[in-house]
């Protein structure tokens, strides 16, 4: 299973994104790598939460440390 996010701080030069599916990836801001895998730990993380096209909309899934998913009610403005 993937680490959460925050376990390990990121090096100097480095920050990261979320997807919209929930997938975090790692930039180098020096040399513009990017990487699916924490620069210092070299796991996958993950962000905890994934937004899914076959979820009503307003809804995503989200997951607990230990891998149970649930379901998040996003608030949402018409």
């Amino acid at each position: 299973m993937a680490a959460p996010l925050g376990r390990d701080t990121l090096p100097e030069h480095w920050s990261y994104g979320v997807c919209g599916d929930g997938r975090v990836f790692f930039i180098n801001d020096e040399s513009r790598i990017t990487s699916w895998l924490h620069p210092r730990s070299g796991d996958p993380v993950n962000s905890g939460h994934m937004i899914r096209s076959d979820l009503p909309r307003g809804w995503e899934e989200g997951f607990t440390d230990e891998g149970a998913s649930y379901f998040i009610k996003l608030f949402v403005s018409e």
